[in-house]
């Protein structure tokens, strides 16, 4: 049976919908990719066995750096979909260790960001962000954030050129191994990376990104975006299983007018 990979962060592995968690022998819950994020239902649906690479709150290198580790235990691979993230994310690597940083990590009033950002309750959830948050400031991981943050991190051009350099290394890496794929992304960044095309050296990676093949939401949308304007139900910060399904069903008309099934 052929194989189909997923990279992405928590839209794609499915955090908050039915069977996300696990109950470990101690009692406590533990987080697993859902069978019912879109990937999953789509992998279903072209009857292909489903491998996920995505990892809730991954940043864009992370989610290339993940994708292509996975691919490169996999043979029989008929197709690759990654959902790209929130672009002001982003990964380094210390003490031996992959860590993402993101807003949040330069936010002193941690409790309280996290709380404002929720729509719904969820203690799970919520002890999850507030362990990492306090792991980054016992650690100085928060403290390097919010200087990497001041003088690069903030800035939309750095935003938009870091992820489109992940964006075009991983397609130029799918492309030499015959891999079909398909990127989409979980809000505006793509469309919005359109900017700064006066810069020679952000020109030559938007020109290369252009050249991949998109699927964007309806009127050019992210998954994330286009479920709170379409008013899919959500949980804390994730569309529910509704939003899903539906991309599932578009992402799969998709592939069906390129010509990749019949």
């Amino acid at each position: 049976m052929g194989k189909l990979i997923a990279g992405g962060d928590s839209f794609t592995y499915g955090s908050e919908l039915k069977n996300c968690y696990k109950i470990q022998e101690d009692g406590s819950p533990i987080e697993v990719y859902s069978p019912y994020a879109y990937p999953a239902l789509l992998a279903n649906e072209l009857k292909l066995e489903y491998v996920c690479a995505a990892v809730p709150g991954y940043s864009n290198s992370a989610i290339r750096r993940s994708t292509m580790d996975i691919c490169e235990q996999h043979n029989d691979i008929d197709l690759v979909i990654v959902m790209w993230t929130f672009p002001n994310r982003y990964e380094f690597k210390f003490d031996c260790q992959w860590e993402q940083i993101t807003l949040w990590s330069i936010e002193d009033n941690v409790e309280g960001k996290i709380k404002k950002e929720f729509r719904n309750e969820n203690p799970i959830v919520f002890d999850k962000h507030l362990k990492k948050l306090q792991k980054e400031r016992e650690s100085g991981i928060s403290d390097f954030a919010k200087s990497f943050y001041r003088h690069v991190g903030y800035t939309d051009y750095w935003q938009y050129y870091s992820s489109l350099v992940e964006i075009v290394m991983l397609s130029n890496y799918l492309k030499l191994r015959n891999i079909k794929h398909l990127f989409t992304v979980a809000d505006n960044f793509i469309t919005n990376a359109q900017t700064h095309a006066e810069d020679p050296s952000y020109k030559t990676l938007l020109d290369q990104s252009n050249k991949i093949n998109w699927f964007l939401f309806p009127y050019n949308k992210g998954f994330y975006t286009w479920a709170q304007d379409e008013k899919f139900p959500f949980a804390t910060t994730h569309p529910r299983e509704e939003a899903h399904i539906e991309a599932a069903n578009l992402i799969y008309e998709h592939i069906r007018y390129l010509g990749w099934i019949s």
